[in-house]
């Protein structure tokens, strides 16, 4: 009775195989006689319909030029970010492991970075590691007692105290927020009140940071203190901040600038000095869903394709600059505004990327901020973006779309630098 039990769920199997075998097979002979079709011909479904076979038949024959020949029947501008965003719509509908699978093996092979599909591809088993024996200490036998000397009997209290006893486990304490810190980009002068009618008390060099003691009423003035334990201020535009400005007393108490001697003879007109800065970042902004290709269905978010960085630059009134040099700091690629459009350039965001003002419209080199944090991944982005954008409305709802890894290489950032002079 076992033997023919065994037989029958044999053939169950066999028959199962064979079936899955068989349409894989179907889909293979099918998909090359399709005739070629507009993406705007095929509606949501079909379309990611369509690219699962091509993945699976890739998944069943290996024949990468064949897979790539059938996506191009859709004319998609980008076969990697066509896949990748099948994968996303899939598995955000519970489709079965396999096809997951097959989708992300042919997305890799596009060029889909391996970090975003590697929840979707097969993991290999991991070989067992040989777990150490531990050899207890070998005990060391007490001395022996004076023959003379009479034999000492431990009374109960004191055999209670010989006993090991539990170690409590203290509750790690909260790190403490960093104290905001001015960073200097250059070698800048630091003066003895806010503003540069001042005596200059000190200086801070390229890569120096200093503690943050105090602002003046218009915030565009930080008081520091320098190593030496001098006071003293720096103009806000002049250098870069670290952690959370928003405690920073004002300072109340400033003594006003020295009083100028009134020269003898007119002064002669001079042209004001050029700040230090000749380009600071006046806006950053990560685009919405829907500006990048996706939607909201009810509460489930359908993520977008797009993966842009776009740079806009203007001078001190707001209005386009053309021919500026823009460089992308981790990416290595320059960008010439005018390109995209008026003041505009713009770069396909990778994992992330910064920016800066590296040249002006003469060519000659300039000193510039940088934007940083352009980055594609969830678990990079913060709250007050995401929240800006529309994904998430508090920090509980943006840590669930981190938690489910929503759009992980499919966000894009608008940036604007604004000359200061």
């Amino acid at each position: 009775m076992k033997n023919k039990k065994r037989n029958v769920w044999l053939i169950a199997m066999i028959g199962i195989i064979a079936g899955f075998l068989v349409g894989l097979w179907a889909g293979s002979q099918f998909l090359p006689r399709l005739q070629p079709t507009q993406l705007s011909d095929l509606s949501g479904d079909q379309q990611d319909q369509y690219v699962s076979l091509v993945a699976l038949g890739y998944n069943a024959t290996g024949d990468f030029d064949n897979a790539v020949e059938q996506l191009n029947h859709l004319n998609a501008p980008n076969l990697e970010l066509l896949v990748s965003g099948v994968l996303e719509r899939a598995a955000g509908q519970g489709r079965p492991p396999q096809q997951l699978a097959a989708l992300a093996q042919l997305a890799l092979k596009l060029g889909a970075p391996q970090a975003a599909l590697a929840r979707y591809l097969p993991t290999p088993t991991p070989l067992p590691t040989a777990t150490p024996t531990l050899v207890p200490p070998t005990p060391v036998p007490p001395t022996p007692a004076s023959s003379s000397a009479p034999a000492a009997t431990a009374t109960s209290q004191e055999v209670a105290e010989a006993q090991p006893t539990a170690t409590a486990t203290l509750a790690p304490t909260a790190t403490p927020e960093p104290h905001p810190m001015v960073v200097a980009g250059k070698t800048i002068n630091v003066r003895g009140g806010p503003g540069t009618g001042y005596a200059v008390v000190g200086s801070l060099n390229n890569g120096d940071n200093v503690r943050i003691v105090a602002k003046n009423a218009a915030g565009d003035w930080w008081q520091i203190r320098l190593p030496n334990e001098v006071l003293g201020w720096v103009y806000n535009a002049i250098v870069s901040i670290t952690g959370d400005t928003t405690g920073v007393p004002v300072e109340a108490n400033i003594a006003p600038p020295p009083a100028t001697p009134t020269p003898s003879t007119p002064p002669t007109p001079t042209t004001p000095p050029k700040p230090d800065v000749d380009f600071v970042v006046a806006g950053v902004r990560l685009w919405g869903p829907q500006e990048n290709g996706g939607y909201f269905d009810g509460p489930s978010l359908h993520c977008g394709e797009k993966r842009q960085l776009r740079v806009k630059v203007v001078d001190a009134n707001g209005q386009p600059l053309n021919g500026v040099t823009v460089l992308g700091i981790y990416s290595h690629v320059e960008q010439v505004t005018g390109s995209k459009g008026p003041g505009m350039a713009e770069w396909i965001l990778g994992d992330g990327d910064g920016l800066r003002v590296v040249r002006a419209a003469d060519g000659s080199p300039v000193v510039s901020q940088t934007a940083e944090g352009l980055v594609t991944d969830p678990h990079r982005i913060s709250d007050e973006a995401f929240i800006a954008a529309g994904y998430c409305s508090d920090a509980a709802s943006c840590q669930a779309l981190r938690d489910g890894n929503a759009c992980h290489g499919h966000y894009s950032w608008d940036v604007t630098f604004q000359r200061t002079y």
